[in-house]
């Protein structure tokens, strides 16, 4: 069986102009280009410092990555981000609800009128129906449970789960 050669450090690009890439060549010589332009344009002092921010600008997008992208991808995706319209989805107008409390009065009003005997009858007719108590609800929670017996001999009751 023939063996093939894998690639490796696929994302390094070929060194065309010394240690450099094309790219990273092109963006320093613009700058240089820019900078021996701009000694014959301005004074010394202006040209200094443009070419401080020239030498600057190249260096950073023809060396820096930003979690690993180069600086031009992150520029590029950066104006692409402040041009396009955006939609905050999060930021949702709250619908004003108006609640009737006219109703919560008027249960208030007779909770406060009921009776010792009357608030009682009123649980237990609860208890009855099952509004607060239900034996479905307690035999489900009796299910739940069951009675296990270990290796040794022990009977212990342990949480059913069933999956």
């Amino acid at each position: 069986m023939a063996t093939f050669q894998v690639p490796q450090f696929i994302e390094q690009k070929p060194k065309i102009i010394g240690p450099f890439t094309l790219e990273q060549f092109l963006y320093i010589a613009a700058a240089g280009v820019l900078s021996f332009f701009a000694f014959y344009i301005f004074n010394f002092f202006f040209w200094f410092l443009l070419t401080i921010l020239l030498a600057g600008a190249a260096i950073a997008l023809a060396f820096v990555k930003v979690n690993g992208q180069r600086m031009p991808t992150v520029i590029k995706s950066a104006f692409s981000y402040l041009w396009r319209p955006r939609t905050y989805t999060w930021q949702r107008a709250i619908t004003q609800t108006v609640l009737d409390t006219s109703e919560l009065e008027k249960l208030e009003e007779t909770r406060s009128k009921m009776g010792v005997q009357e608030r009682l009858k009123s649980i237990a007719l609860s208890v009855s129906t099952g509004k607060i108590f239900s034996p479905k609800k307690w035999r489900e929670e009796k299910d739940r449970y069951q009675v296990v017996t270990r290796i040794t001999g022990e009977r212990e009751v342990a949480k059913r789960v069933d999956y």
